[in-house]
């Protein structure tokens, strides 16, 4: 699933190359009812043709546009959703934001460029276009006066590129919580935007066992996991959350798979077992 690294990255693009466009036409699925599960078609059609985008947001997994006008749109990636973008009529290809250098093919079929697994296309002034590609369906969409103020934010903890807490802070919180740390960083309640992989790699870098109790982590702990899930989401984010870029020290070059020979870069074995209900890649002989 998509997480903060590769929805702010999605944000970051959208907002240099759709600010200050209109929305000439928006093109969707009839009959979609996965998309539109929380808001008709139709709906998105009316409040966003001819409308200006003045900007964007975010806040853990969600992000939005902001139009000259409300409502706005919310959206979720999802399992696997994506956003492409076409800003170079001339190249005639929509290119992924983030997820390596696959294009999405096109084919032209009367008037409309068909996009793979497309659920929802922006044509904007200047020949631009927004696709959001969602293979598994499992991508979402709402309308809302007031981003900030919509249930699925609202209930979002701490943000790490927005407003997380102090050291002194997490621990307080972290110091209540009789789950294991690896538990507790999936709470969207409380780390708002870490998802699997991220977890994983931050407890790698911070040396800390996911099994480990988040009530049982000491001060000083705590500070390394604040430092370092800080250090390891702007990484990510620095790179366009391009897998390739990542430091070759990370572990998640080599946590896919489930292998039981898979090996981090200094040659300790990984293990993968199942924790809070998610398959979860460690290396008992680094973490403690």
């Amino acid at each position: 699933m998509p997480e903060i690294a590769e929805v702010e990255t999605v944000r970051r693009h959208l907002d240099k190359a759709l600010r200050g466009k209109r929305i000439k036409e928006v093109i969707y699925e009839e009959k979609d009812r996965h998309l539109f599960a929380f808001v008709s078609a139709k709906a998105v059609k009316k409040a966003l043709e001819g409308a200006r985008i003045t900007g964007t947001g975010r806040k853990g997994k969600y992000f939005w546009l902001e139009l000259d006008r409300k409502p706005w749109p919310l959206f979720h990636l999802g399992m696997s959703g994506n956003v492409s973008l076409l800003t170079d009529p001339s190249d005639a290809k929509h290119r992924n934001i983030w997820g390596g250098k696959r294009l999405w093919s096109l084919e032209d079929e009367s008037e409309h460029s068909m996009i793979w697994f497309c659920r929802l296309l922006l044509r904007l002034e200047r020949k631009i276009e927004m696709a959001f590609s969602d293979p598994r369906r499992f991508g979402r969409m709402w309308l809302t006066e007031d981003p900030w103020q919509h249930p699925r934010i609202a209930k979002l903890g701490f943000d790490p590129l927005l407003d997380f807490p102090t050291g002194k802070d997490l621990y307080e919180r972290l110091h209540k919580r009789k789950k294991s740390i690896k538990a507790v960083m999936l709470d969207q309640g409380l780390f708002a935007g870490i998802g699997n992989w991220l977890g994983d790699e931050i407890l790698f870098q911070a040396r800390i066992s996911p099994h480990r109790l988040a009530s049982e982590l000491s001060p000083a702990e705590v500070a390394t996991l604040r430092k370092v899930t800080l250090a390891v989401v702007k990484k990510a984010v620095a790179v366009d959350a391009d897998y390739e870029r990542f430091p070759k020290t990370w572990l998640f070059h080599e946590r896919w798979g489930k292998s039981k020979t898979a090996k981090t870069h200094k040659g300790h074995k990984i293990k993968h077992e199942e924790i809070a209900g998610r398959t979860t890649a460690w290396v008992p002989d680094w973490q403690s």
